[in-house]
C-alpha cells in the first residue's frame, strides 16, 4: 500500500477505471460525500489507513494501482485486473504505447485572435472537426478546452505523433502566444477513448468549480501543469459518452 494518495491520483484512477463516484463509493464501502470530499483535495488525502486501504483495494480489483512515477512523482497505472502487486518498476518500462513506442504527454495553452463570439464558435467547430480524424490516424488522444478567448489542450500518444500534431497547431493563425506547460513521457493514457474531447465553455461552467486559480476568470497562465491536467480530465469525465470522438 502506498503511504500517500492524492486527490489528483484518485480522480485520475477513476477516469482510467471509467467508474462514477457512486460506483466507487459502493466498492469502497464509503459514502458518496466522502469520495467527493477526497477528490476535491489538492495533494495528499487526509484520511485514515482503513479508508486508504479500501480505496486502493477497490481500484486493484479494477486493474488500477497507485505508486511513484519515473522521476519520483505520483502515478496511476493500469494492470491486469485482480493482480496482487504493483509492477516492480512502473513507468515507461511497464506500459508502452501501441507498436512498442513510449507514451508522451504534452499540455499547452494559447490565446485566440480577437473575434466575435459567433466567429469563435465557428472557429472552434472547424478546429475540432479537423483535429479528431487527424488525431485518430496518428493514435493521439486528448482534450481541448476553450474559454474566454483562450485554449488549453492536452495531447497523448507517441512522442513523434504528439510533436507532429503540436507543430501543426503552432502554424494555425487563429491563435498565438503558445506556451508548453508540460512535455514528458508518461506511463498510461488519461483519455484512452477520446480522439479529441473538445468543449467551448463559459467561465461559470461546473468544471471550474472549487478551483482557486480560476477566481479571476479562465487564464491558463495561473494553472500548474497538474491543475491544468485535472481540469481537462474533469472535462472528459463530465462529457457523457466517452466513446465519442468529440463533443463541442
Amino acid at each position: 500500500m502506498s503511504t500517500l494518495l492524492s486527490g489528483e491520483q484518485l480522480r485520475a484512477a477513476r477516469a482510467i477505471a471509467r467508474i462514477e463516484q457512486v460506483d466507487l463509493a459502493k466498492r469502497c464501502g464509503l459514502s458518496v460525500e466522502t469520495i467527493k470530499r477526497l477528490e476535491r483535495i489538492r495533494g495528499p488525502i487526509d484520511a485514515n489507513v482503513k479508508t486508504l486501504r479500501a480505496i486502493e483495494d477497490a481500484f486493484l480489483h479494477l486493474g488500477v494501482v497507485f505508486g511513484s512515477a519515473d522521476g519520483g512523482g505520483a502515478g496511476v497505472w493500469l494492470v491486469e485486473p485482480g493482480r496482487d502487486r504493483r509492477p516492480a518498476n512502473p513507468g515507461l518500462s511497464y506500459l508502452n504505447a501501441r507498436r512498442g513506442q513510449p507514451l508522451h504527454r504534452l499540455i499547452y495553452f494559447s490565446t485566440a485572435i480577437p473575434m466575435a463570439e459567433r466567429e469563435m464558435m465557428l472557429a472552434f467547430h472547424d478546429i475540432t472537426r479537423a483535429s479528431a480524424p487527424r488525431n485518430h490516424a496518428l493514435e493521439v488522444t486528448g482534450a481541448l478546452l476553450a474559454c474566454d478567448g483562450r485554449f488549453l489542450q492536452v495531447l497523448e500518444g507517441s512522442k513523434e505523433a504528439v510533436l507532429q500534431i503540436y507543430g501543426a497547431i503552432c502554424t494555425d493563425r487563429r491563435h498565438h502566444d503558445l506556451h508548453i506547460t508540460e512535455s514528458r513521457p508518461v506511463a498510461s493514457r488519461l483519455f484512452p477513448d477520446w480522439d479529441l474531447c473538445a468543449k467551448l465553455l463559459q467561465p461559470d461552467h461546473p468544471v471550474f468549480a472549487n478551483e482557486p486559480a480560476m477566481e479571476g476568470g479562465f487564464d491558463p497562465r495561473n494553472l500548474s501543469s497538474a491543475v491544468a491536467l485535472d481540469l481537462l480530465v474533469g472535462l472528459a469525465m463530465s462529457s457523457g459518452n466517452r466513446g465519442e470522438a468529440m463533443r463541442a
